[in-house]
């Protein structure tokens, strides 16, 4: 069962979308709940208790009180890790959204039922690798299991690997860069230094020799990876573009 959330000020449209969400999923049988909010806050706070409660959220930006993206950047510093889509009006916050890694951003307007559906299997899709997707590595007696989407960045010095999560745990095991470049191959990681490799996701700027992720963490870039690096991550952002009429 998939839980999908829907957060928009009007109570047409919330009726509008929860209607495409429940077709496509029935065409395409998948089980579905879908919930609706009226407001920013009330989606905030019904989810400040369980912020993974929910798997895939649609939001709309410009609504009375707290806006849409202030409320994604909220659930996002609680550990919420659902599929957000923006669905909205206005493409002045497409480059906003990049900080909270969205699954798409929609304009209401000139978004068909075609391309709708097609955004809500891709958000299924994610979830669905959520489940699967996972960094395994052994240390000694340990095997730890570790959500691909939770690392930011592997930092490698003579085979000790130290893995560098989201909520700021790190862990460290032994192997040698090749290996882990092949473990890794495919999976939206790319190598940045020598010694490092980033997720494209945590990538929050580019300096001339340097990246500054979204932890705030600074990550030297080999000036042999560079142009590699800045290719990846350019294809990565491809991937959200804004639909206009």
């Amino acid at each position: 069962m998939l839980t999908v959330l829907l957060c928009d000020d009007s109570r047409e449209t919330l009726e509008k979308y929860s209607a495409m969400i429940t077709k496509s999923a029935k065409k395409h049988q998948l089980e579905v709940a879908v919930s609706t909010f009226e407001s920013a806050e009330s989606l905030v706070f019904y989810l400040s208790d369980a912020p993974n409660e929910a798997d895939i959220i649609y939001l709309d930006i410009l609504m009375g009180g707290q806006n849409g993206m202030d409320a994604a950047k909220q659930l996002r510093r609680c550990g919420c890790k659902a599929e957000i889509i923006f669905l909205t009006t206005s493409g002045d916050y497409v480059f906003d959204a990049f900080d909270v890694t969205p699954v798409q951003y929609l304009i209401k307007e000139a978004t068909t039922a075609a391309k709708f559906e097609r955004v809500f299997l891709r958000a299924v899709s994610l979830v669905k690798d959520k489940t699967t997707d996972m960094f395994v590595y052994e240390s000694g007696t340990v095997r730890k299991l570790i959500p691909l989407k939770s690392i930011s960045h592997f930092e490698i010095w003579r085979r000790r690997v130290t893995v560098y999560c989201q909520e700021g745990e790190n862990f460290q095991y032994y192997t040698t860069m090749g290996q882990l470049e092949k473990h890794l191959e495919g999976k939206n990681f790319i190598r940045a230094h020598r010694s490092y490799i980033v997720n494209l996701q945590y990538i929050a700027k580019f300096h001339a020799q340097s990246l500054l992720l979204k932890s705030g963490i600074k990550i030297p870039v080999g000036g042999t990876y560079a142009q590699q690096l800045e290719e990846a991550f350019t294809a990565y952002m491809s991937q959200f573009s804004v639909y206009r009429i």
